[in-house]
C-alpha cells in the first residue's frame, strides 16, 4: 500500500495518456503536470540556432551526433508530444482532464514573431504555464530576443515557467560550471516570473555538480523552485546533498519523476527514497510530494481539480 499520495511535477505525455494516468496512479499520483516539448522535429529550421548556442558558448557541436540522438528521441514521440492545442485536445477526449494538468511549450528559437503567436494559442487554451528547453530547443537564454519577450509576458501574466536545464555526459562541462548559472542570472534580473527548474537527462556522475550550480542561482533568486525528475535519490539520502535542503528548504522542492522518460520501475525507485528518507520530516515529506505544487497551482490559476484545490 503506497503511505505517500504525490503530484507529479514533470511528466511528459510521451506515451498514451490513458496508459500514463494509470502507471502514474499506481504508483500513487493523484495529478500530474504534463510538458509537451515545442521542438522542430527535422531540425531544419533550428540547425542554426545550435551552430549559434555553441558559437555564444565557444563549444564545438559534434552536430551529425547531436542530431541523430535527438531524432532517436522524437521518432518514437506522438504527434501532442510537440504540439501544445493537440495535446490539449487529446487530454479531453480521452477524459483524463482530471488528472492532467497541462502546459504549453514555445520555442524561442523560432523568433519572435512565433512567439507572440504561441502565446496567443496559449492564452485561447487557457493554459497557464510555459515549459522551455535551451538543451532541446537550441537557444541561449541570456541572448535570445524572443526567450525574454516570453519571459516579460510571463511575469506580467503571472504565468509560471518550466526552465528544462538537463546536462547529459556529453555536454561540455563548462555549460555546467559557468555558463548556465551566468546565462540564468542574466534573464533572471531583468525578469521575475516563478521558475521551476529541472535537470531531467542530467547523468548521475554530475548530480553533484548540478545541483550545486543551480543552488548558486536559486540562493540570489527566490522565485525559483527546483524540480527533481531523475535526482530524488541524491537529493533525499546522499550527505552531500544536505546542503541543499538545509539552504533552500523544503517549501522549494517540487517532486518530479520525468516519466516515462524515466522507467516505470525508475518513478518508484523516487517515491521509495523520498518515503524512506530520514534527512526530511515527514511534514516536508508532504510539502515536497503535495502542497508546494498546489500552491503554485493556485497562485498562477490553473485549472485543478476541486479535490485538491481543497
Amino acid at each position: 500500500m503506497q503511505n505517500y499520495y504525490f503530484i507529479d511535477f514533470h511528466v511528459h505525455p510521451a506515451a498514451e495518456l490513458i496508459r500514463l494516468r494509470n502507471k502514474l496512479h499506481n504508483a500513487g499520483a493523484v495529478a500530474s503536470a504534463l510538458y509537451p516539448i515545442d521542438i522542430d522535429p527535422t531540425l531544419s529550421l533550428t540547425l542554426h540556432g545550435l551552430y549559434r548556442l555553441a558559437r555564444d558558448l565557444g563549444m564545438y557541436v559534434d552536430v551529425k551526433s547531436v542530431v541523430r540522438e535527438i531524432y532517436d528521441l522524437i521518432s518514437r514521440w506522438p504527434e501532442y508530444m510537440i504540439d501544445n492545442m493537440k495535446l490539449w485536445y487529446e487530454i479531453f477526449k480521452e477524459g483524463v482532464s482530471d488528472f492532467f494538468i497541462p502546459f504549453s511549450s514555445i520555442n524561442p528559437s523560432f523568433g519572435g514573431r512565433y512567439v507572440k503567436q504561441k502565446i496567443r494559442e496559449m492564452e485561447h487554451l487557457g493554459l497557464r504555464g510555459v515549459f522551455v528547453s535551451p538543451t532541446l530547443q537550441f537557444f541561449n537564454p541570456a541572448t535570445s530576443p524572443a526567450f525574454k519577450q516570453l519571459m516579460e509576458y510571463a511575469e506580467k501574466n503571472n504565468v509560471l515557467v518550466i526552465m528544462h536545464l538537463g546536462m547529459p555526459r556529453d555536454v561540455d562541462e563548462r555549460v555546467v560550471t559557468h555558463i548556465m548559472p551566468k546565462n540564468l542570472m542574466e534573464i533572471l534580473e531583468e525578469y521575475r516570473p516563478y521558475m521551476v527548474i529541472s535537470g531531467l537527462g542530467t547523468s548521475p556522475d554530475r548530480f553533484n555538480l548540478w545541483v550545486r550550480e543551480v543552488l548558486r542561482v536559486m540562493r540570489k533568486y527566490d522565485n525559483t523552485y527546483l524540480s527533481t525528475p531523475g535526482i530524488n535519490c541524491y537529493l533525499f539520502n546522499d550527505e552531500s546533498a544536505r546542503p541543499v535542503l538545509n539552504t533552500l528548504g523544503p517549501e522549494r522542492i517540487l517532486f518530479g519523476s520525468g516519466y516515462p522518460y524515466r522507467r516505470f520501475r525508475d518513478l518508484m525507485s523516487d517515491v521509495k527514497c523520498i518515503e524512506g528518507s530520514d534527512g526530511i520530516s515527514n511534514v516536508d515529506k508532504e510539502v515536497i510530494m503535495m502542497n508546494n505544487a498546489i500552491d503554485l497551482f493556485k497562485y498562477h490559476g490553473f485549472r485543478i481539480n476541486e479535490n485538491l484545490s481543497t
